[in-house]
This record gives C-alpha cells, structure tokens and sequence, in this order.
C-alpha cells in the first residue's frame, strides 16, 4: 500500500474519534449548556435528538453516494460540515441557531461515518473485520477524550462554548490534512442508481443484521445517554464516581476493539457474535441488579462486550454486499441512528411509566431480539461468510 494511502487512512481513523468525541463532548457539557441558554429537561433531550437524527439523515444519504463518488471526498466534506458547525454551535446564544449548529454536527458526523467506512474496506482487501474494529477503536479512543478533554475546561471554569470552538478547529486541521491528499479507494463509475437500495431492503439476510445493528446501536447508545443518571438516582453514586464510570465503560469499549481486531482472524464472525451478546445480556442483568459500587464493574464488562459487535457487523456487510459497499454499510448504519433515537427514548417513556431500573431492563430485551435474529441467520451468514480470509496482497 503507498504512503499516501495510509496517510489518508490516518485521516479516517481521526474523523472517526472527533465523531466519538462529538457524542460524549454534548453529554459531559450539558449542565453548563443548559445552564447558560436556559433550557428545560425536553429543549436539552431536543439537541441529542437532532444530533442523532442529523447523523441518520447523512448515513443513510452518504451510503449510496459513497459507492458514485470518491469516498475520501465525502470523509472530507463531512469534516468541514462537522469543524464549521462545532464552532457555531460554541458561538450560539441563541437555542435555534444551537439546534441548526447541533444538526450540522450530526450530519458531519454522518458524512464521516458513511464515507470511511466503505473507503477502510476497500483500502484493505482480505482484513475488513481487522480493519473496522481497529477504526472503531479510534471512535473509542474519541468517545473517552471527549469527557476528560471538556471536563477539565469546565472544572478551570473555561466556557463550554470555548471547548466547542476549540473542538471545532481541530476538525477544520484534519478537513486540510485529507484535502491534501489525493489517494482513494475508486469509485464506481455511473450516475445514482436505487436499484442496490430495493434489493437490500428485499434481502432476509441483509434485513437480519440491519435489525440487530438497529437494536445493538438502541441499546449502546441509551446505557451511553443514561447510564450517570442511572447509576446516581438508583445506586446513589455521586456524579463524580458515575461520570468517571461512564468513562471507564469507553476505556473498555477501546480495549475490546483493540483486541477484536486480531481475535475476529481467528474466529467466524457468527460465533464470535453470539458470543458477546450473550455476554452483554448477563453483564447488563448485572449491572442492573448489582448493589451499590458493584454496577460500576459490570457496566464496564457491557462495555468489553458492545466493543466487538458493531465493527463486526460493518464488516460481515462489507464482505457479503461488496457490489455496492457503501449502499449497505449506508443503509445499516441508518439502522443503528433509527434504534440510536428510538430505543433510548422508548426506555425513557417506560421509567417515567414506571422506574429507571424496569426501563433500563428494556435494553435486555433488545439484546434478546438481537440474539435471536443471529440465530435465523446463523447457518446462512456462516455460509456467506468464510471462517478465514488471509490478507492478500494490498495494492
């Protein structure tokens, strides 16, 4: 593989963690955002609404698009939507232009995601799974700097807006650093064409894992956006120790993908799968039962667990669907955004119906939905799949 190559590679991997960072910047700084625009409980749940609901929008958009036209200069645009909004966002006293800037950063977020997935794959023929679990160890990595980096702005009384702005102009460096390369995966010639769209969507086995990445994404993504509330009103933690808790469930996420990406050479993705759902369904019953400080161990341990499956997933897509990869890596990261809005809201409804602990016991069930559509599909995904593809040569 040629240097510029890699280095454009490099670029992917860091938009990856600033759109880890993205997600984790907005949870940790939301007492001071709330708090300088004066917004009650419903207006704050409105901006990661829209952050997500940006996301979905772009990935769902950007999948296809990838596959007519140069996945490094959709990485790229989705770099300057996401630095030029992160920067609104910090300028904004006013909550309409902070939703207009919170939606941008989401579709940045979107591009990203959408464009170096596919562009990853293609770059590194024969090593999907090593690959998209490294990538998404960079998402990890971005996801445990986004709490440390803003919450020691905000305990030296920095602004929160100055932590956006200075956020915003380090995605703006890497947006120069990709325009200055000019290597990527090619792409396919032809003008935009939804025919791939209908035969996925028509597809048991692509619909299968679009379902369980819709679920697994619900569920990651709610234990993410609740878990320091969960962990301070039915464990009475203090938010010091439930915020450091939530980073320490990150600290595990990047562990995991640090070491999936070598463990997934040497075991069939289906198995593998299996396996770590069904470790998540035990450590999360766990967590939710488990007195007092003990949580916090096992929320860890859901994090090792979630570590592996969504890079997993990417990647079984990347190799079944290699026609068109970025219509279907598209389409079913669309599918985790759609769960990413819907679940945790879902799992919000049922505590205000009953108590934070029945609605976190939701998750549980999703994790149940997604076992047993693996199960369906297990015979057929081993199938489609080989238990092991050496790397090749890369060219």
């Amino acid at each position: 593989m040629s240097q510029r190559r890699w280095m454009i590679s490099s670029g992917a991997f860091v938009s990856m963690s600033f759109l880890g960072m993205s997600r984790t910047f907005l949870g940790t700084a939301f007492p001071a955002i709330r708090s300088s625009l004066d917004l009650t409980i419903l207006q704050a749940g409105t901006l990661t609404a829209l952050l997500q609901l940006g996301f979905t929008t772009a990935v769902f958009i950007g999948g296809p698009i990838s596959d007519i036209i140069k996945k490094s200069s959709i990485l790229m645009l989705g770099c300057l939507l996401m630095g030029a909004s992160l920067i609104l966002f910090g300028f904004s006293d006013w909550f309409w232009l902070s939703l207009m800037g919170i939606t941008f950063i989401g579709i940045g977020g979107g591009l990203i995601e959408s464009s170096s997935n596919p562009l990853l794959i293609q770059l590194f023929p024969g090593r999907e799974s090593m690959v998209m679990n490294l990538h998404h160890f960079f998402f990890a990595i971005g996801s445990l700097g986004g709490p440390l980096i803003i919450g020691a702005a905000l305990s030296e009384s920095i602004p929160w807006q100055w932590g956006y702005m200075g956020f915003g102009f380090f995605v703006l460096i890497v947006f120069l650093f990709i325009f200055f390369q000019r290597a990527s995966a090619p792409p396919k010639r032809g003008g935009f064409d939804m025919r791939p769209i209908g035969r996925l969507m028509t597809d048991k086995t692509f619909l299968s894992l679009f379902f369980i990445t819709f679920f697994n994404s619900g569920t990651q993504n709610g234990i993410c956006f609740w878990m320091v509330t969960f962990l301070k009103e039915t464990k009475d933690l203090p938010i010091a120790l439930a915020s450091a808790s939530l980073s320490l469930f990150f600290v595990c996420v990047a562990v995991g993908r640090l070491f999936s990406s070598g463990l997934i050479t040497r075991f069939h993705e289906t198995k593998y799968l299996v396996f770590l759902f069904s470790f998540l369904f035990v450590s999360l019953l766990f967590s939710i039962l488990a007195p007092g400080r003990w949580a916090i161990l096992f929320f860890a341990l859901c994090g090792l667990a979630h570590s592996g499956i969504y890079p997993s997933l990417l990647a079984m897509t990347g190799k079944i669907y290699q026609e068109a990869p970025g219509a279907a890596m598209g389409i079913l990261t669309t599918g985790g955004g759609l769960g990413s809005i819907f679940l945790p809201w879902l799992m919000s409804f049922v505590s205000q119906l009953t108590n934070l602990q029945s609605g976190f016991l939701t998750f549980e069930v999703f994790v149940i939905f997604s076992l047993v559509l693996l199960g369906i599909q297990f015979r057929s995904l081993k199938r489609l799949i080989p238990q092991y593809q050496p790397a090749g040569k890369l060219h």
